[in-house]
């Protein structure tokens, strides 16, 4: 799909961020298993890359990366501060908070603070910390997903514990919601959040293969992928856009689900990376031999597919940006001026 439309929306694919690598320390970054991102009012990306050894299979390599829209690379930092890194967020002030869903910690750090590489300082990074494993209340299990409310209230999806728990940004615990089962307002290892204008909450219930709508108070609303169709397969992350339509990074059939605000299906985005980032040109550039990478695939429209997309975002121009695992991130435009053509009659 480079261009699509449905019920009076349309979409084209708009751009490929970042390229496959552990570290690169010049003018354009790349990641290493990209997990998660958020985006700030003057379009700085952070990217969350989990890392992995292709030695030994296991995490190695987690990192942030501070990105601007336009592909120029700021900067890197906390290297090896993680064992398994699932979620990332910023407060109201900018500060960055990422989710260890091993070591069931939430971490704070100074978002203007990168490190030159392959410099690292995995014990004094982080400005704070705060968890405790457990399932008492304020304590976590596998917490992934995490955002900021508009009070300045972080959600924590605490994914083995199956329930949401609300903390201040200290770590102060406030309350929760959901437990196990496959019922209205109940998990089975949830993953993903966001939080829309309106302050209502969506959650990826990856276990029960669907999103669910909650309000503020955590009273549950509706349902994305089972009752109204679009059905979805380990559900990772979730955003709202302006306009209310929901998309849902469908790890498990490799594509971002597409909805209205009303539970029903639009379309689905499958990938359309058919052409090099910046960052992938910049290394073809400096290392020629590298090209060979790009060719082991020789058909360009299937190496432009998602891959296992998991964390998602929209920017404020509603630019749709996805996390493809493959080590890069895919944006969507989302045009809010189209009209549904004419249709004009002719008369014999």
């Amino acid at each position: 799909m480079i261009t699509t439309t449905a019920a009076g929306r349309t979409w084209h694919f708009d751009r490929s961020l970042g390229r496959p690598t552990n570290e690169h320390n010049g003018t354009v970054g790349g990641y290493r298993h990209p997990t998660d991102l958020c985006i700030t009012n003057d379009d700085i990306l952070f990217v969350l890359s989990r890392g992995h050894n292709s030695q030994t299979g296991t995490p190695d390599n987690g990192r942030i990366g501070k990105t601007t829209f336009e592909e120029h690379h700021l900067g890197d930092f906390a290297r090896q501060e993680f064992t398994w890194p699932a979620g990332i967020a910023l407060d109201s002030d900018g500060w960055v908070y990422v989710s260890d869903e091993f070591e069931n910690i939430i971490r704070k750090f100074d978002p203007d603070k990168t490190l030159p590489y392959p410099d690292a300082d995995p014990d004094n990074e982080a400005v704070a910390k705060w968890g405790s494993t457990g399932t008492d209340e304020g304590m976590l299990n596998g917490p992934s997903g995490i955002h900021f409310d508009s009070e300045d209230t972080l959600f924590v999806v605490d994914s083995r514990n199956d329930r949401v728990q609300q903390f201040t940004k200290d770590g102060e615990f406030l309350s929760s919601f959901g437990h196990s089962g496959t019922g209205h307002g109940e998990f089975s290892r949830p993953w993903g959040i966001t939080i829309d204008n309106n302050g209502d909450i969506y959650i990826a219930d990856w276990g029960n293969h669907r999103v669910q709508k909650f309000s503020p108070e955590g009273k549950f609303l509706m349902t994305f992928g089972t009752e109204f169709g679009g059905e979805l397969n380990n559900p990772a992350n979730v955003a709202v856009d302006s306009e209310g339509d929901v998309y849902v990074t469908d790890w498990g059939n490799r594509r971002v689900q597409v909805y209205e605000p009303t539970g029903d299906v639009l379309t689905a985005f499958y990938g359309d990376a058919t052409s090099l980032s910046k960052a992938g040109e910049y290394i073809i550039r400096r290392d020629p031999g590298t090209i060979k990478a790009y060719r082991q695939v020789k058909d360009y429209t299937e190496m432009g597919r998602f891959m296992r997309p998991t964390g998602i975002e929209i920017d404020k121009n509603n630019h749709i940006i996805v996390a493809d695992s493959c080590g890069r991130l895919q944006v969507y435009a989302k045009d809010s001026g189209y009209v549904e053509p004419e249709v004009k009659l002719e008369l014999e």
